[in-house]
This record gives C-alpha cells, structure tokens and sequence, in this order.
C-alpha cells in the first residue's frame, strides 16, 4: 500500500513537473496544479496565495474537489495557521485542528470548525514568498508524512514556476512596450497581437519598410499575409503610390499574364481593348502577388525578367517596357520543396526570396487569441453593450487549433455574435460542429451539458406550439400533449412562457 502511495506521488510530481514546463501563464498553471494536488491528497479544498509586501497573503487560486473557483477564499482559511507558516517559514500539518493544543482556541479554526489541514510555504532564495494550503473540514486524520512531503515537493517545484512566469510577465510587458512603440510609429493598427512571435515579426516588417527589397511572407492560409504585405508598403518611400494586389490563384494563366503585363487591342480573343497590367500602374509603387506558388512555369519566366531588370512585355507587343515596382510575394506553399520538384524556378524563388517574413499560425500564438476575440466583437457588434464570453467558450477558444488561423477565428466570432441575443456567448452561439469539439478540463466532450441546451431550446418550441394549437388554453394543451396540468404550468413558469400571450391575436408563430 505504501508502494503504491510513494508512485501515485512520484507521477502527480511528474505530472505537475510537465504542467510547468508547458505553462507560462501563471493563472491557468496554478489552478490545473491545484486541482491535481486535490485530487491526490483527497482535500475537499486547495488554496495557493502570494506574499504581497505588507506580508499578507493574496490568493491566485482558491479551489473545491469539485473543480470550482471559491468566492472570498480569505474567509475560508485559518488567518492563524497561514500566519504562523509565513512567519517561521515553517509547514503545518494538522490531523485535527479542533483538537490540536496551538490552534483550536484561534478564532478562524473554530469558525471554520476546521479538521485536517496541511499549509506549506513557497520559499525562494530562502524567503517564504507564497504558501500552500489544503484542508478536509469534514475527515479528521487525512494527512500524513507523505502527503506532507508530496507538499513540500510541490511547493519547491512552484518556487520555480513563479520565477519562470515572472520573468515571463516581465518579457511580456517588454514585448507589449515594444510593440506599441512600433504600432505608433509604423501605424501597424491593423496588426493585432502582442505575442512575442508577432513582436519579432513586426520588427523585421519595421526594419523591411524602408527598404526597396523584394519580400516573400510565407505562411498558412488566413494568416493575414496581405495585411502584413500592406504595411512595408505604407510606411515606405512610395507609401502614396499604387498598391497592386494579384491573386495569382484566383486567374487562369492567359488572363494572368494579361493582368500583371497588360496586353494590346487585339491581342487574344476577347481583347477589344488595349489594356495596361498591374505592373504599368504599380510603376514607383508596390505590387503584391498573392499565392505566388501557383505560377505556371510560363509566367514564372516573366516574372523572373521583371526583378531581373525591370523589364517586361505586354500581351501582343514586341516593344519592351521599363517599370520600377517594389515586389511583395506570399504564398502558403513550401516553395524549397516545390523547387526540389521542378514545380517551381529556383533562381525565381532566390529572386524572391531576399526578405523571408514568417507568419506564424494562430496556434502558436495563443496569447492573442482572446486580444483578437476582443477586437473582432468590437468590429461586428453594433450596439454600444458588448457580450462576454462564458467560460466553456474562453477555454474552447483558448484550446482550439484553428486550421483556418485568424480568418476562421473572426468566422467564428461574427457568426456568434450574430446568434447572441443575450449579454453572454454561449456554446451554442457556436458553429454547430464546433460545439462537439468543446473540451472540458479534464478531456470528455461536455456531453450532457449540449445535450440539457438542446432538450430546453426544444421543449421551449414545443410547449409553445402547444399553447398556439390551444389559443393559450393551458388546461386544453396538458391534454394535447398527454402531460399532468401542474407539471405543464411549472414547465411554462420556467421557461418564462406566457400563456396570455398566445390568446386571441396575439398568437405568435413558432419554428417547430
């Protein structure tokens, strides 16, 4: 039995060990170590707080058996236990704090009727800078030396995450000054997010953005590749000339051709009319090609000749013309590869290659997926009271992967806030498909949860189906639907339904 308490420990240390390296957030990381710190010791609740400077404590997380956050935890603790264990740096592991000679005449031990607790400081180069504090109000004699020790392992291994997510706060606020500072000078309003992938993204579209040099941004579909294309042209010398844009994708290759080089009166069938390319218009300006891996070999050549010299032929003229364009490219390809395969020129893909910018996905970039969830509210809520998020969504957002990236977050966002009627999105304000990818902490689908909003969103319809059959007959509908009148009545009174409402001409329709 004690083998089997001394692995079950060792793994909650190792797995709490993982928790650690995989989370710098310090909120997020204290409430999933706590929840796996209850669920072994068998406490009924867990609290870990910090040491502010008047040496009081201040609780970052406050938990039940239940996986619940406590309201008011500092009313929920012993004030002398805690006291003694930051003042002597000390552990305190009590079998039955009512009975225990130091502690049962303290008034918080005898209002809380408090039974087993265990309180172990958080100490870093040797001061007590936050505590660990667990009890079972209602089990006397619950922990022992190795959950004690379990403790005091742990709370050596939080030392070391609290001093990894301070000095991640502190980056993270570096990475917030640094980004402003680009955003005011560089006007990137357009360009949300404060990660520190975005952040060293920005800098080098700062640095890029005085330059004439040819730029590839390479990254996956709905990135937002040509908002990052736009913004070395805005702040360049030509800021004020012609920004082209050319889906290369979107335009057979006769039409491409024709688009980028123009083409003269006659050229092809269909061209009625001399026509000048995007490259014409663009002259002193910036051309962005979209998609730039889906050239065909014929019009990679043209290209090439362009960032070559500058030179290009339209469409059914044998005079060359000179243009001086600045060549912002992107594609969501591996352009090495598509070269290594002959798909692609390489010494197309080395002319274009001169600034690479790498977008990162939205999946490694978390920290502002809910920076992005704000913005995109603001942007297609019209009224002036904007909804929240409920915490099943905030997590599901937080965890999902976005195989769609920033756009299908903003799908996701629109097509919520479309279906919110109330001050809060819920999970099904959601796509449906989204809803079953919703995942509960401890990683079950919230089965029973949809299936209780499905069965209330249903009922609701059919009981007012009801009442419209019956004129609002309340008595006439408990027959129509085979159901008790006093069961009908509590059903109606729950769902704020009002039979008055469905007499006469006041019937409303229903889409049952």
């Amino acid at each position: 039995m004690a083998d089997s308490k001394f692995t079950t420990n060792y793994r909650t240390l190792y797995e709490i060990g993982n928790l650690i390296l995989s989370e710098v957030e310090l909120e997020p990381l204290l409430k999933k170590c706590m929840d796996k710190v209850i669920e072994v010791t068998g406490a009924q609740r867990g609290f870990i707080a910090l040491i502010n400077e008047k040496k009081q404590p201040d609780f970052k997380v406050a938990r039940n058996l239940e996986k619940n956050d406590i309201e008011q935890p500092e009313f929920e603790v012993s004030k002398s236990i805690i006291k003694h264990v930051v003042s002597t740096g000390e552990a305190v592991c009590l079998p039955d704090a009512m009975t225990d000679p130091k502690f049962a005449s303290k008034k918080s031990v005898l209002n809380l009727r408090l039974l087993s607790v265990l309180c172990t400081p958080i100490t870093f180069e040797n001061q007590v800078v936050g505590l660990i504090y667990v009890d079972n109000p209602e089990e006397r004699e619950l922990f022992d030396d190795s959950v004690a020790d379990l403790l005091q392992k742990f709370s050596q291994q939080m030392a070391i995450a609290l001093n990894n997510a301070v000095a991640f706060s502190l980056e993270k606020q570096k990475n917030q000054q640094l980004v402003e500072e680009l955003r005011a000078k560089y006007h990137f309003e357009e360009l949300i997010g404060r990660d520190p992938k975005m952040t060293k993204l920005l800098e080098k579209v700062a640095q890029v953005a005085e330059t004439d040099s040819t730029v590839l941004i390479l990254g996956e579909s709905g990135t937002g590749k040509e908002l990052i294309a736009k913004a070395p042209h805005k702040n360049s010398r030509s800021s004020q000339l012609r920004f082209e844009v050319v889906h290369c994708g979107a335009i057979p290759e006769t039409l491409l051709e024709s688009q980028l080089f123009g083409h003269k009166k006659g050229a092809f069938t269909g061209a009625i009319e001399k026509r000048r390319g995007q490259f014409e218009l663009a002259d002193g300006g910036t051309i962005f090609l979209d998609e730039i891996g889906e050239l065909t070999p014929s019009t990679q050549v043209k290209l090439l000749r362009v960032l070559q010299d500058g030179t290009y032929t339209p469409l059914g003229e044998e005079q060359e013309k000179q243009c001086d364009v600045r060549v912002i490219a992107a594609t969501n390809r591996n352009l090495r590869e598509m070269v290594k395969c002959g798909q692609f020129r390489e010494d197309l893909f080395y002319r274009l290659n001169v600034v690479p910018l790498n977008v990162p996905p939205l999946r490694e970039r978390r920290a502002d997926i809910m920076v992005l969830v704000d913005y995109f509210i603001r942007k297609h809520v019209k009224s002036a009271k904007l909804p929240s998020l409920s915490k099943p969504v905030q997590r599901f957002l937080m965890e999902y992967d976005y195989p769609g990236n920033v756009r299908e977050l903003e799908n996701i966002i629109e097509h919520a806030v479309i279906f919110c009627k109330d001050a809060k999105i819920e999970i099904d304000h959601l796509h449906g498909e989204l809803q079953f990818e919703i995942i509960e902490d401890d990683g079950k689908i919230v089965y029973r949860e949809l299936k209780q909003r499905a069965n209330e969103k249903w009922e609701r319809s059919f009981f007012e189906w009801l009442l419209t059959r019956t004129n609002g007959k309340v008595r006439q509908a408990a027959l129509l639907a085979n159901m008790d009148l006093a069961t009908l009545s509590r059903k109606l009174g729950q769902h704020g339904i009002r039979p008055d409402d469905y007499k006469g001409d006041r019937q409303v329709q229903t889409s049952l």
